[in-house]
């Protein structure tokens, strides 16, 4: 794989100027050593209204590519748009964090690892819980085996899905790939997977929409994973007020973690917290995501980055909720071998 010059800033190319763009372009401001230096979108208007004086605006990503000296591209685009711009980047000589889900089919994932690898570039998946210091101290907890081994996942979700609630694209199949499931209920999976360090192998679901949607904005799924761990995702849209919660129930003790309260440890009938919720925790997770992209693009010990086969196998989780669902709730089975998680 190609690394990138460690005697200048390292310079990474935005394409997608929505509230993640803008997210990202926050959380590099004051980077040492990378830096956003142009950014990329169709509405010209969104891309110079977010772009810093002087960086350079693009309508299209391939013109972005073409005229500006880049080591990476961060892909904060649409879903379905995902693999036409990390193919391209790759055949660009360029590195590529793509934002979660990858793509919106697990074929279409392929492709782009294909892409990246025939290049030598690096193929990123923004999963940015891998980078909250609350969750990671959740994994380190569960991998410790301090408690015994899990037996129980659950993740529970709420999120705005009322037409107006977020721009228009996530209500468009074809653009979005599907509603709460692939755009919300991907967070979830990422959870059990990554907690647990084991890939869902079956899927039931059911999902449910409302009149005059193309996608779904509630669902329901039960899983088991190649370990034999059961675990559950529920995602809700309607008029719950919000909370992203997983519970993980091993022999001994049960984890909770909250994306509002923090960490806490259940054991004996009472509940220790182990840490609070940082109010700008999503902010800090985007710059360490992008520290550790930068950092494993230069080959550093210890650079930490979410893997594409890995950002696959939670589309390929999403993806058989929506097929279990459609064949009325029919157990789905994925292949796991191989999945590292």
């Amino acid at each position: 794989m190609s690394s990138a010059p460690v005697n200048r800033r390292f310079r990474i190319g935005l394409i997608g100027a929505g509230s993640v763009g803008a997210a990202h372009i926050r959380a590099a401001a004051d980077a040492d050593d990378y830096e956003i230096a142009a950014i990329c979108d169709p509405r010209s208007s969104a891309a110079r209204k977010l772009a810093p004086a002087g960086l350079p605006v693009f309508a299209d990503h391939r013109a972005m590519f073409a005229k500006v000296q880049l080591d990476a591209v961060v892909v904060a685009a649409p879903h379905a748009l995902h693999t036409a711009m990390v193919t391209e980047a790759a055949e660009a000589g360029l590195h590529v964090l793509v934002e979660k889900p990858m793509a919106t089919t697990v074929e279409d994932c392929t492709r782009m690892i294909d892409a990246c690898a025939k290049a030598g570039t690096l193929l990123a998946v923004a999963h940015v819980v891998h980078f909250d210091p609350v969750a990671e101290e959740a994994r380190r907890i569960v991998a410790s085996g301090e408690y015994g081994r899990p037996v129980l996942v659950t993740h529970r979700r709420s999120a705005h899905y009322d037409p107006g609630s977020r721009p228009s694209w996530f209500f468009d199949r074809e653009l979005a790939g599907g509603g709460i499931v692939l755009n919300v209920g991907t967070h979830g999976l990422d959870r059990i997977q990554w907690f647990t360090g084991s890939p869902v192998r079956r899927v039931t679901g059911v999902v449910h929409g409302r009149e005059g949607l193309q996608i779904e904005t509630d669902a329901l799924a039960l899983l088991e994973l190649a370990d034999g761990t059961s675990a559950s995702v529920s995602l809700i849209s309607r008029g719950a007020p919000y909370y992203d919660e997983t519970e993980v129930v091993m022999d001994s003790a049960t984890l909770r973690v909250s994306g509002t309260e923090g960490l806490f440890l259940l054991r004996g009938g009472t509940s220790t917290r182990l840490r609070g919720a940082d109010p700008d925790r999503q902010q800090h997770a985007l710059r360490a995501q992008l520290d550790g992209f930068v950092a494993a693009v230069r080959g550093e010990p210890g650079a930490h980055h979410v893997g594409a086969d890995y950002g696959r196998s939670v589309v390929a989780a999403a993806l058989a909720v929506y097929e279990s669902a459609a064949a009325g709730g029919a157990r789905i089975d994925l292949v796991t071998d191989g999945v590292t998680v």
